[in-house]
This record gives C-alpha cells, sequence and structure tokens, in this order.
C-alpha cells in the first residue's frame, strides 16, 4: 500500500511506531532526539525519534541528498548532494546559530 516508510524498533525488537514517507530515503543520521532523513527528491527532513513525527517543515535542497551528517555540538547538519556540493544547515533557534 505504502510505498516508503520508516519504522521505529525498540533494542528489544518491539515495534515502536511507523510512518508513510512520501520520498525515497537515500541518507538516515540518528541522534538523541531525532532523525535527519535526505531523499533522493531533493529533501531534507528533521523527524522526533520518539514518535517520528515531523519536527519542522522539509528542506528543500534542489539536487538529490546522498549523506546527511550532524556535527558533534548538533549545532549543524552536513548534507552532502549528488553533484557533489556539500550544504551546511544551522541546526536550532537563529539566536543559537
Amino acid at each position: 500500500k505504502d510505498k516508503f516508510a520508516l519504522h521505529l524498533y525498540s533494542v528489544n525488537g518491539k515495534h515502536l511506531a511507523s510512518v508513510p514517507l512520501d520520498q525515497e530515503v537515500t541518507a538516515l543520521c540518528v541522534t538523541e532526539e531525532f532523525v535527519v532523513l535526505g531523499t533522493m527528491q531533493c529533501g531534507l527532513e528533521i523527524r522526533d525519534l520518539q514518535s517520528l513525527r515531523a519536527a519542522m517543515h522539509p528542506v528543500p535542497m534542489r539536487v538529490p541528498v546522498h549523506s546527511v551528517s550532524v556535527t558533534k555540538e548538533k549545532s549543524h547538519i552536513l548534507v552532502g548532494l549528488e553533484d557533489g556540493k556539500l550544504i551546511v544547515v544551522g541546526a536550532g533557534q537563529p539566536a543559537e546559530v
């Protein structure tokens, strides 16, 4: 029925949450609070780790995303694109960035 989906399981294999996705995920990074997804359809999504609900509106990238990483300080998201460019996205409130 759903073409793409994201599922969350506990360490013991208990199913905790599922959410259907509109886009094909090509990159994923997990932090203590969030799941950061990059998609083939040129999107960057940030979702809450516990509920898998969107934490913010998707950020368009114009080119398919091949990798995502969150910096050690969790202040920026590094997004590697299909065309070889690296985009640095500030994470947090504007005053914090």
